[in-house]
């Protein structure tokens, strides 16, 4: 190729160049042009006829006070804390030893007297008496600090025996519940509780948390919490299954609605429906919390004082989901 040449090829591919990138530019201009633009996605929204009302009920988003409460499975256990039963036991074997070593003071004595013990023997018996005396004390405040009454110890030590009922640790029942290992953080010692067993549907058996134990059963992982509970027609026997309603906090007072105002859908979002003139209904989204009694309390979605949909709702989801005929 001569030097000539070259100025007007090289005026060829640029102008060629031009070409095709014009062409490509215009190529994505289409395809640009042809991309539906974002939208906002609308809102679920059904009329209904007279007829279709009838199947549902309306109300009004208002406020209900929710327990706060942990629900477990238990038996009624056997009356005794073993704590109790034990320094108990210790109580009874420190006033025998005690009672035996005041009468072999007295014994030594009155053998002093006539020259029948030696010194070092005298001394040997008032030690053993301090001692025994000493250890009795220790057991009867132990005894004393689990809230038995002076009253109650001085009974126990007269019949020489651990009386069924008696003081302020012989709570009618005890029930040990199973808690659950995502309900241990919030179980206190002192809490109140609410029993039921099968056997009286209708009775509740209340009382307070006792002990939480500290082991969690590897095998159910579950922790053994220990309530006392007041049987004041002493029904409850032990090895009886129970429902254990623990009190974690005090009462929440928060917006809700009836649960036949709620549905989970399939991808597991609640929703619940609202309406403005009791024709028209708009699909929520809700977050929901608490539950009891057919009550839902909702965190947010809802607004309190809101006409809602308030037993039905699953009728106007079924309308939205219904697959439509052929």
């Amino acid at each position: 190729m001569n030097a000539a040449t070259r100025p007007a090829l090289a005026a060829v591919i640029f102008t060629a160049s031009l070409v095709l990138q014009a062409g490509c530019s215009k190529e994505e201009g289409a395809a640009d042009a042809s991309k539906p633009a974002a939208t906002t996605p609308a809102e679920t929204t059904v009329e209904l006829s007279g007829d279709q009302l009838n199947a549902i009920n309306i109300g009004t988003v208002g406020t209900y006070t929710f327990p706060v409460e942990k629900e477990e499975v238990g038996s009624v256990s056997f009356n005794e804390e073993p704590t109790t039963v034990q320094a108990e036991a210790t109580l009874l074997g420190a006033a025998g030893t005690a009672e035996v070593s005041s009468n072999e003071l007295a014994r030594d004595r009155a053998l002093s007297g006539t020259n029948g013990i030696s010194q070092r023997e005298m001394e040997q018996a008032i030690s053993d008496d301090e001692t025994a005396e000493s250890a009795l004390k220790a057991a009867r405040d132990a005894v004393r600090a689990l809230g038995e009454s002076d009253d109650d110890i001085d009974q126990m030590l007269a019949v020489g025996r651990i009386e069924a009922g008696q003081g302020i640790h012989r709570v009618p029942k005890w029930v040990e519940a199973n808690a659950v290992e995502t309900d241990i953080p919030a179980l206190r010692a002192g809490d109140p509780v609410k029993v039921r067993v099968t056997a009286y549907p209708g009775s509740v058996f209340e009382g307070t948390i006792s002990k939480i134990y500290t082991t969690v059963d590897p095998n159910t992982h579950c922790l053994e919490v220990r309530c006392g509970v007041d049987d004041p027609k002493d029904v409850l026997r032990v090895g009886m299954l129970a429902t254990v309603v623990i009190e974690v906090a005090k009462p929440v007072e928060a917006t809700a609605i009836p649960a036949n105002g709620v549905v989970r859908e399939g991808d597991g979002t609640m929703t619940a429906w609202t309406t403005t003139d009791r024709q028209h209904f708009v699909q929520q989204v809700v977050k929901v919390g608490l539950q009891n009694n057919g009550m839902d309390q909702v965190i947010n979605g809802l607004q309190p004082g809101e006409t809602v949909v308030t037993n039905g709702a699953i009728f106007l989801d079924n309308m939205i989901n219904a697959v439509p005929d052929d």
